[in-house]
């Protein structure tokens, strides 16, 4: 017999003689008084009989004498998760205790089964604390009901809690390997070396760029002919982007021109008329109705009624103007925008001499809008784009209204050289520094 079949038997002759007797219920018979001998004691037991010694075992094959070897060997071999008693090589192997998980791992297996952190196990405990919490000492009676609802609340936020706190961690060991992937692969960019087509050609072809043959085929790639970059057709492509731009520049232009242009026949009847002594005001623009009437009753001098129908003629100028300011296309004008259009404007309420400024000032920068729109076509058919266009602009037209502070000891000198450049003609608006003032022939000559 092998060791490993006498050290099964061993173990298990140990464990028979280990197992505790029975204790018997032995009473010897007994005498009652007035009966006839003895009275066999109630229920009484057999004496137990010490164990038979272990039989002999027969001798096996050697096919079953290699059974009982492996047999034996998986009872002596500790399991996963196990570890032999030190007691010597009868000693049975024991289930290690529970360990705490390394590295963020489970927790360990505790009570009913299940692990200390899962949702259930955390039900459990919160619907026990709960209980446990409600069945104490209370200033008023509780029913089993009320014990019963706080423990499924108990165990419902703790089952909750749990299983946030698993998805929670689920999310960050995510979003630890997603930030760990981005963070090689942006170090693998960074340090890897920006290769060519021809090197991802030979790689594919399996030729070493360092052998003769890859040293060759470079070579021959950088000295053939035809691979340069043909920067005139490039430069071909922005003079026609920039040919597109500059059209479409002057073509919003024309747009607002073609708005202002009603406008700009309106001011100038407002100019002329205020200019040859039309007057305007409250007061004037309160007995115009009166006017009218007076005049309709034939009460009116023929001068009155001429200066009645100058009055009338300029109402109905100043009336046209706010209509034609807004830029055609730009939708419907609200209210706001009308009352703008109405400071911005001449109004019959306003001096003769304040409507006559306005008037001029919106006519000169309408006529300076139209000659920007000139030396556009200009300045276009010389470069065959408009880049570079405003800074020539500003250089020939100067600005809308010219400053000469009559406090500067060269101002003089200067309106005289604009007015001999063009920049300035006579009945212009320009600014002296304290209010706008028209050019006249006698401050040029």
């Amino acid at each position: 017999m092998s060791a490993g079949t006498e050290t099964f038997l061993r173990l298990l002759q140990q464990q028979q003689q280990a197992a505790p007797t029975p204790m018997a219920n032995i009473q010897r018979p007994y005498q009652v008084q007035g009966a006839r001998g003895l009275v066999p004691a109630p229920m009484a037991l057999r004496r137990p009989q010490p164990p038979s010694a272990m039989p002999t075992m027969p001798k096996l094959s050697p096919q079953m004498q290699a059974v009982a070897n492996r047999v034996a060997m998986s009872k002596l071999t500790p399991r996963a998760g196990q570890v032999g008693l030190t007691g010597g090589a009868g000693a049975m192997p024991q289930p290690s205790a529970p360990t705490m998980p390394q590295g963020g791992g489970a927790p360990a297996a505790t009570t009913f089964g299940q692990r200390f952190a899962q949702p259930q196990t955390q039900a459990l405990l919160g619907a026990a604390i709960a209980g446990a919490e409600a069945s104490g000492y209370q200033d008023r009676p509780v029913s089993l009901g009320q014990v019963l609802g706080r423990m499924g609340a108990g165990a419902m936020g703790g089952y909750q809690a749990a299983e946030d706190r698993i998805a929670a961690q689920k999310a960050a060991a995510q979003k630890s390997v997603i930030d760990r992937l981005l963070a090689e692969a942006q170090f693998a960019k960074a340090t890897r070396p920006e290769t060519t087509s021809l090197m991802r050609n030979l790689a594919l072809a399996g030729i070493d760029p360092k052998s003769p043959e890859g040293q060759k085929i470079i070579r021959d790639a950088l000295t053939k002919p035809g691979t340069t970059v043909d920067l005139g057709k490039q430069e071909t492509q922005f003079a026609a982007e920039a040919a597109k731009a500059a059209f479409r520049r002057t073509d919003a232009v024309d747009k607002e021109i073609s708005t202002m242009r009603t406008v700009e026949n309106e001011l100038s009847v407002i100019e002329k008329l205020l200019a040859g002594g039309a007057e305007t005001g409250r007061i004037q623009n309160a007995l115009v109705p009166i006017k009218q009437l007076l005049k309709e009753v034939n009460l009116l001098s023929d001068e009155e009624a001429e200066r009645l129908g100058t009055a009338e003629l300029l109402q109905r100028s100043i009336a046209r103007i706010i209509p034609n300011m807004r830029v055609a296309g730009s939708g419907s004008t609200s209210d706001r925008e009308m009352e703008m259009f109405q400071l911005a404007a001449p109004t019959f309420s306003r001096t003769a001499e304040g409507n006559r400024k306005i008037a001029k000032g919106m006519m000169q920068a309408i006529e300076f809008a139209k000659e920007r729109r000139n030396l556009m076509d200009v300045y276009l058919q010389k470069n065959k784009n408009l880049l570079g266009f405003d800074e020539f602009a500003n250089e020939k037209q100067g600005k809308v209204f010219e400053t000469f502070d009559k406090n500067d000891p060269n101002a003089l000198d200067a309106y005289q050289q604009a007015y001999e450049d063009g920049k300035i003609k006579v009945g212009d608006l320009v600014y002296n520094g304290i209010n706008f003032v028209y050019v006249t022939k006698e401050s040029v000559q």
